[in-house]
């Protein structure tokens, strides 16, 4: 019986003895070493971005970008909350004027002062698609976002290496001006390997605030997501400021193996930082690799890794030191226990091959491996309403993962007994502490 699970891909063991290894490396086009990337940005700051998008895109476990106007008073607690879930809280200017010249600096560090995320305010769109001051805008962010690029002379798919210029990124219009073919967009992208970014304003029927030109049916953006999740392999859904960092970085970095004592050092550097970000975003990696399990580090945190045709797989952050990739002696597994564990973020994840994937989805759920908690014994389980619930994890990290290794949820343990989360039929994974345990909502 096959009891591999393809989102929890860490194993660890010995090296082969007299096992030979390459230093062939490479660092993945996307994340995930999948086909093209997608960005999906709202713009205005509306009322059913906190209300109804932020919450669709968790159901996914997938992150958008929400381009916020400051002097238009925007759900601050409700934005820095989806912050904090993952999301990217960009600028849209401080008054939506014709052109935010002038702006560029103060709607950052205004929003800045009001929502706190790991790599700060990297991102904006400008209003009615004009172009402020460019040296302004690269000054102070990563990115700046348009329109459609063809409406100013540029392509509305962005390649691989993304847009031309930086302050002039691509994105295509939604709703009743623009498309809602989400999943159309997406295939061209796979097929094109390149990078297709959507700009939505309000919902159809929600509470939009001023966002109410081109509103778009939220369905629509459901189907699109539903379409990722059953592709996730090809396609990377993140937020358009760090698919950004991500290609400057993939351009910028260099990457050497070296061998010594039955380990790999590998070495991930560029020298791209400046006052805007230090871009340390995480690359995903292959490594050429001879052995059938590994360990891999770097400095002192161990990184989710797995090993798949010749090569051992992982996401590192650029000059964050070096990594070493080891073995380590697994000793006897526990009967009906598992010492895998799923990734620690989505936007981190390493891409299931399609033969594990096929393994997975044709495992019932009493053939997948259970696992005994520490001392406490915290369980997970479904109850009879479909919610994935937790006992005896007071104070503990809980994370719920979906099939594709995409995080829905992440919470702390707070009482004896606590609902974490309720959603589409399928198998989860539950994290409590450092273990780990599969679940099925029927």
């Amino acid at each position: 019986m096959n009891n591999k699970i393809s989102i929890a891909a860490i194993t660890v063991g010995m090296f082969a003895a007299g096992s030979a290894f390459a230093q062939n490396t490479e660092i993945a086009t996307w994340s995930g070493f999948r086909k093209a990337a997608a960005s999906f940005t709202f713009d205005d700051g509306a009322p059913s971005h906190v209300s109804d998008g932020g919450p669709l895109f968790d159901k996914y476990g997938y992150k958008a970008t929400f381009n916020v106007v400051v002097n238009w008073n925007p759900d601050w607690s409700g934005f820095g909350n989806m912050a904090k879930n993952g999301h990217e809280i960009a600028s849209h200017s401080n008054t939506h004027g014709q052109n935010m010249s002038g702006e560029e600096a103060s709607s950052k560090k205004s929003i800045e002062g009001k929502i706190q995320q790991k790599y700060g305010v990297i991102t904006v769109a400008y209003p009615n698609c004009n172009v402020p001051n460019k040296s302004a805008v690269l000054q102070n962010y990563v990115v700046g976002r348009i329109c459609n690029g063809s409406w100013q002379s540029q392509p509305d798919m962005m390649s691989k290496d993304g847009p031309s210029d930086w302050a002039m990124a691509s994105a295509i219009m939604t709703g009743s001006t623009g498309t809602n073919d989400f999943k159309g967009n997406m295939q061209k992208a796979v097929q094109q390997s390149g990078w297709i970014s959507f700009l939505t304003h309000g919902f159809e029927g929600k509470n939009n605030g001023s966002a109410t030109y081109s509103p778009t049916p939220i369905g629509s953006i459901e189907d699109g997501l539903k379409w990722a999740q059953q592709n996730d392999k090809d396609i990377w859904v993140a937020p358009m400021g760090h698919v950004a960092m991500y290609i400057k970085e993939r351009k910028a970095s260099k990457i050497e193996a070296s061998s010594s004592g039955g380990t790999i050092t590998v070495k991930l550097t560029h020298n791209i930082k400046d006052n805007v970000s230090d871009y340390d975003y995480p690359l995903s990696i292959r490594v050429k690799y001879d052995g059938s399990k590994a360990e891999v580090k770097q400095g002192d945190a161990k990184l989710e890794s797995k090993i798949d045709g010749g090569y051992v797989y992982f996401d590192a952050v650029p000059n964050a030191g070096d990594i070493v990739i080891s073995g380590e002696s697994a000793g006897p597994a526990p009967e009906s226990s598992s010492s895998a564990e799923p990734p620690a973020s989505s936007s981190s994840e390493v891409a299931a091959s399609s033969s594990s994937a096929k393994a997975e989805s044709s495992s019932s759920a009493t053939a997948l491996p259970k696992q005994t908690f520490e001392d406490r014994h915290p369980i997970a389980y479904v109850d009879n309403n479909g919610y994935i619930t937790v006992q005896n994890a007071q104070g503990m990290n809980i994370t719920v993962f979906n099939s594709l290794g995409n995080v829905v949820r992440s919470t702390k343990g707070l009482g004896l007994v606590q609902k974490v989360y309720t959603g589409a039929k399928g198998m989860y994974v539950v994290k409590i502490g450092n273990k780990a345990k599969v679940v099925n909502i029927k």
